[in-house]
């Protein structure tokens, strides 16, 4: 089984910057800041319970969201929309995030979505995209905005789920360096190894066994 891997959550370029891991490798998931005009009010960063972050009254973009399990993509180049569309049924999408502990930050799978739909909304009329709200789609923040502004809308099913712990991908000591134990199993979009010193935790990544990455993350759950 294939998988994706996809960058999300707020990052050290946002207002808020990132989100934070704990010892025992819990986390908050810290969404970006919504920056369009919106069809009435969204949830602000407080609304969600962050109430120590800089800027507690932004408005909050909240995608993905884990509890329809929506996500819509916008392209950002380097073969994901390809990628994302070559996911079939029962395919995992996995989400992961930059965190930061005191000063030092690295790279973490936060949570996945087991596939049920892809909907690819690139030739859709804004009315025909937020038509999706009666499709499952009503949470998703993209369906919020006067312009929903998005490419692919995904659908995750049973098996979705946010994460209890953030599972690292980067090595302890390098967090510009994947894991030595996944260095067999994610790539770049292109199917190329990944380099250490590369800014690969911004990029969009492919795996080509899901179940050997599921194993890795269910054992980290039950260790740490």
């Amino acid at each position: 089984m294939t998988g994706v891997l996809i960058n999300v959550g707020s990052s050290s370029r946002d207002p808020n910057g990132r989100g934070r891991i704990f010892n025992d490798s819990s986390f908050e998931y810290l969404p970006i800041p919504e920056g369009s005009q919106t069809r009435g009010k969204v949830p602000t960063y407080r609304d969600l319970g962050f109430t120590d972050v800089t800027f507690p009254e932004l408005p909050v973009h909240l995608d993905p969201e884990f509890k329809t399990y929506t996500y819509g993509h916008v392209r950002r180049g380097f073969g994901d929309i390809t990628n994302l569309l070559r996911l079939e049924e029962g395919n995992t999408l996995f989400f992961f995030a930059t965190l930061q502990q005191e000063r030092y930050w690295s790279t973490y799978i936060i949570g996945h979505f087991k596939i049920e739909n892809i909907y690819d909304c690139r030739q859709l009329s804004t009315q025909e995209i937020l038509s999706f709200k009666s499709r499952g789609f009503a949470s998703n923040s993209h369906l919020k905005r006067v312009n929903p502004s998005v490419d692919l809308l995904i659908k995750g099913g049973k098996g979705s789920k946010l994460l209890r712990r953030a599972f690292p991908l980067a090595e302890k000591q390098d967090h510009l360096a994947l894991r030595n134990s996944l260095r067999d199993i994610i790539f770049t979009a292109t199917g190329k190894k990944i380099l250490s010193g590369t800014p690969w935790f911004r990029w969009t990544l492919t795996c080509e066994s899901a179940d050997e990455l599921h194993r890795l993350i269910q054992n980290w759950q039950i260790q740490t």
